[in-house]
This record gives structure tokens, C-alpha cells and sequence, in this order.
């Protein structure tokens, strides 16, 4: 390939990957176009979330052993932030829902979702963790009863809106419209351990960081920077903060309704809008579809 061939294709380059179809099921509510976003260009790849015709609100992201989940609550309601919990496992080469578990009864917003490895999620419900076991919830012989393997509440300053891995500790982050309340604790792991069955407050955790406010994801990425999704009904940015708990050293528009975040395995940054699912969908911009971010084609 010769570098004027190479530079003409990286030009095209967003317009052919824009033009892939949705992968996955359109919901039936909607019509099957989307909104035009910002950052497109960056956007390589979407699916069409499960269970919006259900009343399923997308919240989490997560990626383990090659496979996309996200945890959703049902509601149709603008005036109810809470319903039943689901966590679907999703394939992303073709966008099929391969399964789904639901959650205990106590589960109600189910707003953060995190790999711990490849057989391991945590769900985080603002005020209650749950550790899942994958083989148990979505193998061979699936049982439910044997899939949540650790349940801690939270108390005091400690909410779970949205929760990150760093490899060693979790990282439980608060949504809040007021900057001093914007913040997310560390958290040893071993309080799923220590604490399945009871409750923690802030003196559990080891530390603490400050956040933009109205943080909805979070993600580390393989050098250590920390990715926060902020988001409401009229605006939605993706931001860099490494070290983290410091200033964004970097920011990206992208759609309204933006939640949660997962790096896979080559580096590439899933999340999902809630943005067109059935609670939402007086918002003006539909685009309820798990979307695959290449970070180095984000602009300002």
C-alpha cells in the first residue's frame, strides 16, 4: 500500500466503519436509525442493547472472557430509578444476547458492572455490591442460586453509582450533581470476602479520590488512567484522568445518556446509552446500542 493509499483509507476510515450495520435485534419501539453523535469517527463498532422493548434501561459495562455484559433495570417511568435487575451476556463479533441472569429481589438500579478476571463480575446497586460467578450464571449448567457468591451492603458515603478494577482494588464511584459530593473510595477486595452477608461504611475503604460531577462510568485503562463517563439528558463527555482523582488531561463530546465503560482485550473502549430506551425516549436522541470506541481516534 502506497502512503497516499494509506492516507486516503484512514480518511474514509470513519465513514466505512459508520456504515456497518447495527449488529444485534432493533427494538421494536423505535425506528432502526440512530442519532447522529458526536465523536463518530471514533466509533467502530454497535450493537443494539437487550431488553429495551422490555423496559430495560442500559447502566453497566463489563468485559470478560471475550463476551460483553451489561446490567439494566426495568422502568418505564421518568419518575422511577428503580425496578427488577438484569445482567445480559452479549457476543460482540455478531451482537447476539447468548443469556441473561436475574438479579436478587434487593437489586434495584444495578448502575456499575465490573470484571474482576475472566469468570468473575461485581455488580454494583449504589448501595449494595454483588460478586457473580460467570460459569454458574451463563455456563453449560447455568443455576441462578449459584451465581451471586458475594453480597456486601453500603452504608455511609459509600455508593457504588458506577465501579472500576484496577487489578488489585475496587474503585466505587458516587454520581452526584454537587462537586463535593462527587467523589469514589478504594476498596480492598477482600471485603467480598470478609463482609459477604453485612455492611461497610467509608472507614472500610483505604483511600479516596474527587470526580467531575455527574460521573455515570469508569474504567482503567492499561496504564493506569482512569476513564469516567459523564452524562444527563442533554449532554455527554468522556474524559481521561491520570493520575487519577486529578483534572481530566483530556476531553471527549460524545452522545447524550453515556454510562457505563470496559476496556476489551485489544484496548478498545465499550460503553452504552441509555439515550432511546423506553424511560428515556421523550430525551430526542435514540441511540440505545453498546458502541466500541478506538481511543486514539477521539477529538476534542
Amino acid at each position: 500500500m502506497t502512503p497516499r493509499h494509506a492516507a486516503l483509507l484512514a480518511c474514509l476510515w470513519p465513514l466505512l466503519a459508520w456504515a456497518q450495520p447495527v449488529l444485534g435485534t432493533p427494538p421494536r419501539h423505535a425506528p432502526p436509525t440512530l442519532a447522529e453523535v458526536p465523536n463518530a469517527q471514533a466509533i467502530t463498532q454497535r450493537i443494539w442493547a437487550p431488553g429495551i422493548d422490555d423496559g430495560y434501561v442500559p447502566q453497566g459495562v463489563a468485559w470478560a472472557g471475550g463476551r460483553l455484559y451489561l446490567s439494566a433495570y426495568r422502568s418505564t417511568d421518568p419518575a422511577v430509578g428503580q425496578g427488577p435487575c438484569r445482567v445480559f451476556q452479549i457476543d460482540p463479533a455478531h451482537g447476539a444476547t447468548l443469556g441473561w441472569l436475574d438479579m436478587p429481589p434487593g437489586c434495584g438500579h444495578a448502575g456499575g458492572l465490573v470484571a474482576l478476571d475472566e469468570r468473575t463480575l461485581v455488580l454494583g446497586d449504589t448501595r449494595r455490591l454483588y460478586r457473580i460467578d460467570l460459569i454458574a450464571a451463563f455456563g453449560p449448567q447455568a443455576d441462578a442460586a449459584r451465581a451471586i457468591t458475594a453480597t456486601v451492603g453500603l452504608r455511609g458515603a459509600l455508593k457504588a453509582s458506577s465501579i472500576a478494577f484496577d487489578g488489585q482494588r475496587l474503585l466505587l464511584a458516587t454520581h452526584a450533581a454537587q462537586p463535593t459530593q462527587a467523589l469514589a473510595h478504594w476498596l480492598p477486595l477482600a471485603v467480598l470476602d470478609t463482609h459477604n452477608g453485612s455492611d461497610i461504611d467509608e472507614s472500610a475503604a483505604t483511600d479516596r479520590i474527587a470526580l467531575p460531577t455527574k460521573v455515570q462510568g469508569t474504567a482503567f485503562d492499561s496504564t493506569g488512567a482512569l476513564w469516567l463517563s459523564t452524562s444527563d439528558s442533554r449532554h455527554g463527555l468522556l474524559a481521561r484522568s491520570d493520575p487519577p482523582g486529578q483534572a481530566p488531561t483530556a476531553r471527549h463530546a460524545m452522545v447524550i445518556g453515556m454510562e457505563g465503560l470496559a476496556f476489551d482485550a485489544q484496548g478498545a473502549l465499550w460503553s452504552v446509552s441509555e439515550a432511546g430506551s423506553l424511560r428515556w425516549q421523550r430525551w430526542g436522541v435514540h441511540f440505545p446500542v453498546l458502541f466500541r470506541i478506538d481511543p486514539a481516534r477521539l477529538q476534542d
